[in-house]
This record gives structure tokens, sequence and C-alpha cells, in this order.
């Protein structure tokens, strides 16, 4: 059988989403801008979705922008043309914030030991010119949950007029972020990490602190995002966000369930595995290990081989050659040591850990005996 342990990187879709969106592909078509009746409807539609982002992100309904992904709301919160050294980005950010902040000569702040970018941290490369100031909600490669309000409370005591920004796209499978979001101005988020469509996403943004468009010409959501909306993908997209919100505590459970489950058989299976982060530091929804004296690219290729979908690092950066930026930023040495994401969702099932406690045992055997043969 299939083992798919890959959900950070893209979740299957939901039937909800589905079910909400085969609709829009057959029976209804029509561009929301549009005054006739199925123009109506398809707006419509749209204002139903905005409501249900608005809910999971604690924003209000006008404070929603539909975007076509999470890169595309990351790149759009970091804006253009700032000044150097006036935006501010932990070092663990994925790509789609770190490059744009780096290209415009942005401050690091630091990781500590566990991936963690620190109050303390921010307040070292803070001035009063900050103009904006981003760290993620959950760490896509380690799970790690970052202070996101306190960060937000340091940022605006220095430089109150800082825009927030965070990146929750692996937030919003695993968190309430309504509840660990005060402070943020500007959240981004998307779709297929929980189990709506790829191609989705939309950036919150409160009152006064919205950043200018990438996109213009056209008026679409309010001039901040030009373009014909999704409709389809977007209602699909707040289908798999309202399921999510409706099943999270079973599923928050059972995940972490079979998480502990699958975190213990490999300590106790493989000999020099180690978690790379604290259990109580991280969403259950995402167990990453260190192999020792095994080297990431061969293993990676033994378990696709056998039908396990996994990855060692970002979904976004595991065909870069080179260390994780995350690990580095940590100050962990990955010489001869195989980083390892297995991240479930919420139709992992427990013959798929099965399956994983089968295979990544039996393939770090195998490559260790071909070291030493």
């Amino acid at each position: 059988m299939t083992a798919y342990l890959d959900h950070a990187a893209s979740s299957p879709l939901r039937p909800e989403a589905l079910e909400a969106m085969l609709p829009w592909f057959s029976e209804v078509h029509a561009n929301p801008t549009a005054s006739h009746r199925r123009g109506r409807r398809a707006r419509q539609a749209l204002d139903d979705a905005r409501a249900v982002i608005a809910e999971a992100t604690g924003f209000e309904r006008g404070e929603i922008v539909f975007t076509g992904g999470g890169t595309e709301s990351d790149n759009m919160a970091i804006g253009r043309d700032h000044s150097p050294g006036t935006i501010i980005v932990g070092a663990t950010e994925h790509p789609a914030v770190l490059e744009p902040a780096v290209r415009q000569h942005a401050r690091i702040a630091a990781a500590n030991a566990h991936g963690v970018v620190t109050v303390d941290a921010i307040k070292e490369v803070a001035t009063p010119e900050t103009e904006v100031v981003s760290v993620m909600a959950v760490n896509n490669e380690l799970g790690v949950i970052q202070p996101v309000s306190e960060i937000a409370a340091a940022v605006h005591e220095v430089a109150p007029g800082a825009r927030m920004h965070t990146d929750a796209v692996q937030a919003l499978p695993w968190l309430d972020l309504a509840s660990i979001l005060d402070g943020v101005d500007v959240v981004s988020v998307t779709g297929h990490k929980l189990g709506g469509p790829q191609g989705t996403g939309a950036i919150a943004m409160r009152a006064g602190r919205a950043p200018r468009p990438l996109l213009v010409g056209g008026g679409q959501e309010r001039d901040h995002r030009a373009g014909t909306q999704n409709v389809a993908g977007i209602v699909g997209f707040a289908a798999a966000v309202r399921a999510s919100i409706d099943d999270r505590d079973e599923r928050l459970a059972r995940i972490d369930r079979l998480a502990t489950r699958l975190l213990d058989g490999l300590v106790d299976q493989v000999d020099g595995v180690r978690p790379t982060v604290p259990r109580e530091m991280r969403v259950p929804g995402i167990v990453h290990v260190c192999i020792e004296r095994v080297a990431s690219e061969p293993l990676l290729f033994l378990l696709d081989e056998r039908d396990l979908a996994c990855s060692a690092a970002s979904s976004c950066a595991s065909g870069a050659q080179g260390a994780s930026h995350v690990l580095s930023a940590m100050g962990l040495d990955t010489t001869n040591v195989a980083p390892l994401r297995l991240s479930l969702g919420w139709n992992t099932t427990e013959a798929e850990i099965d399956e994983a406690l089968r295979i990544i045992p039996a393939a770090v055997n195998t490559i260790r005996q071909r070291s030493h043969g």
C-alpha cells in the first residue's frame, strides 16, 4: 500500500471541498463581477467563503482578500520598494517570505536551537524605522509554534507604524488562529494544506494596515487583488476550512496519537533517530527527525521506491541543493545525517503509520549495510 505522509506539502482534497466545488464546474458558471443572476450567485458564493475564512482567522469579512495561494499572499504582505533595513524576517521563514525580503536587504532575526524566533531576537534588530516584520505562526519544516502575539506586541512597542505579518499556512490546519494572532496585522493562509484545492489562498489585512496590491487592473477584491476570482477553488477552500474547524478537536486528538506512535516507533526501531524539536513545541501533524549515519538523498529515494511519500525539507525547497536553511539557522550540523519530515493530515490512517514503521527502518538498514559493504 501507499503511505502518504507529506500533508505539509499538500493534503489530499477533502470530500466536502470536492462536493462544494462540483456545481461550479458544471451547473453554474459566471464572472462574480457580472450584474446578472448568475454573476450575483457567484458573488454571493465568494461572500459566503469570505465569512468562513474570516471566522477561521479572527478577522472581519471585509478584511479578507482571496489570492492564488500562500506564496502570493506572503509576497504581497512583504511588499516592494522598502528601504534597506526596514524589513525584519525570521531566519526560518518560508522562501515566499525570505526571498522578497532579502532582495530588499531585510534584517534577519535569529532562531534559537529549537527553531523559535524569540521576542528578544526581534528586539535586537527592530528600530523605530521598521516597516514590516514577518514571523510565521508554525514552521513548515519543523512544526514549531512561534510566539507571534508576543512578537507583535514587541514590534508595535518599538515601531508603532510597522506592519506585523504572519504566514499561517501551516497553522491553519492545527490551531485556532483567532486565539494566537492578537496584534497581528496581516495573515497569509492557503487551502491545500488542509484538504482544499491547490492554487487557493487568502490574505487577511487589518483596516489601515493593508500592503499595496501586487496585481492591479480590474478592481476585484476591492482593488486589493486584480483578476477574475477562482470561484470554484475559493468555494472548495472555504468548505475545507469549515470541515477542518468542525472536526478539529477529534482530528487533533487522533493525529496526536498517530504521530506519537510514529515517533516512538522510529526511536525504538532505528538506532540514531532523534526528534529535532520537543513534542510540546510543535503541532501534532508534523514529525521531524534526524537520522544519523544516513544520507538524505538515498534514503528519500528508497522510501519513494517503497511507496512512502514524505520529504526532507520544505516542499518548495526539497528540489534545491544544500542543507535546509531552517536547520542551519538552528545551528544543526547535518553532515551524514538525514533530516526527515513526516507530516500527517485529515485522512492519515493507522495502516499508513504501520507501513511507515515497516518501510523506514528497513530502508535505513539497507543504506547502512551498503555503506559498510
